[in-house]
Order: C-alpha cells, then structure tokens, then sequence
C-alpha cells in the first residue's frame, strides 16, 4: 500500500516509517523540511506544511492509499497544526477519494472531564483541546474510514 506519513520526520512519523517500510508498504514522507527524510527507495519525500491550504494538501497526498497523521506543533502552534492542520487534511483526503485515515491522538481526548484528574494529563490542557475537535471533526464531520492512535 502507499502511505502518506503527515510528520514523517518527527519521533513518532519516523518510527511508523520503518515499521510500514518492514510491512513491505511504500511511503509518500510529509515534511515541512523534506531534505531531513531518510534515503530509501520506497520513501518519497513531500513538502508539506499543515498551515497550507486544502488545495495544496490534495496536490501532495496524490497517489496514497491511506493518510497517516503524526504531525504536532509541539505546542508551538496548536490551532493551526494539531487541529486546523489535521482538519484541512481531512478535508483533502476526502477531496482526493482516500478513504483510510488513521489519526495520531491523545489518552482520553475524547473525555474532558479526565484532563484535570488523571496524572500527567493536566499539564496538556492546550493539545488535549485541539486533539478534541480535530479528533470530533474526523468522527462526525467525514466519511473517512478511521482509525485513532493514543499517545501514552
């Protein structure tokens, strides 16, 4: 399968990105700096930077099968990444026929009411709302096949 990896070059991205390569899979790698993704030659870097708009993000994921979303602001700019972003890719993947999107979330973000009561939690107040309405976005708002990933 083709797999386009949104943050291919971040800790986790890179971990997918050896585990996918050793399940035989193809990757298309989404970098904002594409020259730091690893030479091989089933890997196929991609500049890609979340803050763009839909109709750029349709032109880079082009001929994946799947979407993988493993890209964060690091706190940095978590509107515009870690929700906005994630909703725009979204929205492109739809646009392009994909139909798989597997979606790097967070412990519990689903249920506020456990951000403040469980240990370590209450420090990522700010990330834990974006992964909620990027996370409720992808649930009611697409038709995308999907499947969520929680960080622990």
């Amino acid at each position: 399968m083709k797999i386009l990896i949104a943050g291919a070059t971040g800790r986790v991205g890179t971990l997918l990105t050896h585990n996918l390569l050793q399940d035989g899979h193809e990757i298309i790698a989404g970098a904002r700096h594409p020259e730091r993704v690893e030479n091989n030659d089933r890997i196929t870097p991609v500049k890609f930077d979340l803050h763009e708009s839909v109709v750029e993000m349709t032109k880079a994921i082009k001929g994946a099968e799947a979407i993988y979303f493993t890209a964060g602001s690091g706190a940095k700019d978590l509107l515009q990444v870690d929700a906005f972003g994630a909703v725009k890719l979204m929205q492109a993947d739809e646009k392009d026929g994909i139909k798989r999107f597997v979606m790097l979330s967070a412990l519990f973000s689903l249920e506020p009411t456990k951000w403040r009561t469980v240990k370590g939690l209450d420090g990522l107040t700010g990330y834990n709302i974006a992964k909620f309405f990027a996370d409720n976005y992808l649930i009611h708002d697409t038709d995308l096949d999907t499947r969520f990933c929680n960080q622990r």
